[in-house]
């Protein structure tokens, strides 16, 4: 398996060593996204294959904040070109999206989605052939039936073999916040015992790049079996 090296300086691969916001968002079970490990790898004109990495979670949890700040600290992002898509607010309306040379090999395609009810169409389209998903739940005690139910459209929208498969990686963001929730409460309440989860701080970084080369490692595996 080959070995995955990052730091805030750089980032490469050794390739030698709830459902009522499912029901309001009209999410059907029978919408699962179409991902099978093991099928043909999606290569580019330069012969590279590209994985793809979706950040998912409610609107408002630090998603964007977590990709722009990984975009400005890894050197290998910083020399790529961020697209974002945003509101007046600075909230995402689609996704924002961003190429990671990993290596001359290996690209890692990363996306946002817009966490708001009614792009729930649009998150569908993106997690369309993700090969790994960080789920970004938000600390903040009023923020938890947000929680509940992204990660319960996550399942409907992946179905439960892919939902055990797919790499998962669970954020906890701002736990700067006095009022943050325990973590362990969390990780319960999301039912994700069994998961990689990081508490992270998007602001100021905290986590962000050990969850980022996690979720690479694991889409990896996932998908190329190095």
């Amino acid at each position: 398996m080959g070995t995955l090296v990052a730091s805030s300086q750089d980032l490469s691969i050794d390739a030698t060593s709830t459902a009522n916001r499912a029901k309001a968002a009209q999410v059907r079970p029978q919408r699962v996204v179409d991902m099978v490990p093991g099928q043909a790898l999606k290569r580019d004109a330069e012969g590279r294959i590209h994985l793809k990495i979706v950040f998912y979670g409610p609107s408002l949890s630090g998603k964007t904040t977590a990709l722009r700040w990984l975009f400005a600290n890894v050197r290998s992002l910083s020399k790529s070109k961020i697209v974002e898509i945003g509101d007046e607010l600075g909230r995402t309306t689609f996704f924002d999206f961003i190429p990671v040379a990993a290596s001359d090999k290996i690209v890692f395609d990363v996306f946002t989605v817009a966490g708001q009810r009614r792009h729930a169409q649009s998150r569908i389209f993106v997690l369309r052939d993700a090969d790994g998903i960080i789920f970004m739940a938000d600390s903040r005690p009023e923020a938890m039936n947000e929680n509940l139910a992204s990660i319960q459209e996550l399942r409907i929208a992946l179905g439960t073999d892919k939902m055990v498969s797919i790499p998962i990686i669970i954020a906890l963001n701002k736990r700067d916040l006095p009022n943050a929730l325990p973590v362990n409460y969390m990780i319960e309440a999301l039912d994700a015992e069994g998961l990689p989860y990081f508490p992270t701080i998007a602001t100021d970084g905290m986590n962000l790049l050990r969850m980022f080369q996690r979720v690479l490692r694991d889409a990896l595996i996932f998908k190329v079996g190095i």
